[in-house]
């Protein structure tokens, strides 16, 4: 299924579903749509069909599922990408950091998760703050070049979409927090692909 606009997405699967005997779906696409996998797992729930998301769009992992959906995505929750990041914050002795997020959805997740990683460890993590960024209303990034300079930490932990995130980096190149000294690390579910993030 190339074309994964909702409409003919589910009008396809739908089609597929009711013209065969089907004992689950394997589902790849192309896309970082987290729209794909919330129609998928929809689909799942309405039609008791298994389905498995493997790339793109359909892997980008939701939490919570529809009720009744047996829908399982193949790819990384923000947990678990933080649990990595603060093993590697670990090994390097980076107890410094700060938060960086937008608006995106699931951001308050991100801010609690991290909560709980510092305060449930015997590392001596210096947690130097939260900026939450509100990337409307800025076409030529001032304010946000000005809000990053405010953080005071190398260390930084981003989390916001594909698309804000090459945003916040052509900012922080700008504002001469990208270069050396400056360590990002950049969690979400959703940016994913070939694509590179602006230099």
């Amino acid at each position: 299924l190339n074309d994964t606009n909702p409409r003919s997405l589910i009008v396809r699967l739908c089609d597929v579903l009711s013209s065969l005997r089907i004992h689950g779906v394997v589902f790849e696409d192309d896309t970082r749509s987290e729209a794909v996998a919330q129609i998928l797992d929809f689909i799942s729930a309405q039609t008791s069909v298994p389905i498995i998301g493997i790339n793109g769009g359909s892997a980008i992992v939701l939490t919570p599922k529809e009720k009744g959906s047996t829908f399982l995505q193949l790819g990384s929750s923000t947990e678990q990408q933080l649990q990595v990041i603060f093993e590697v914050l670990e090994e390097y002795d980076w107890t410094a950091f700060a938060v960086v997020t937008t608006l995106f959805p699931g951001y308050e997740d991100f801010v609690d998760y991290i909560e709980v990683l510092t305060d449930s460890s015997f590392i001596g993590w210096e947690h130097r703050g939260v900026l939450t960024l509100n990337l409307t209303d800025d076409p030529e990034g001032t304010r946000l070049r000005r809000q990053l300079r405010e953080v005071s930490a190398q260390i930084r932990l981003l989390y916001c979409s594909r698309e804000e995130a090459e945003a916040i980096f052509r900012a922080a190149r700008d504002a001469g927090l990208a270069g050396p000294g400056y360590i990002w690390f950049v969690v979400g579910t959703n940016l994913g692909g070939s694509d590179q993030l602006p230099e």
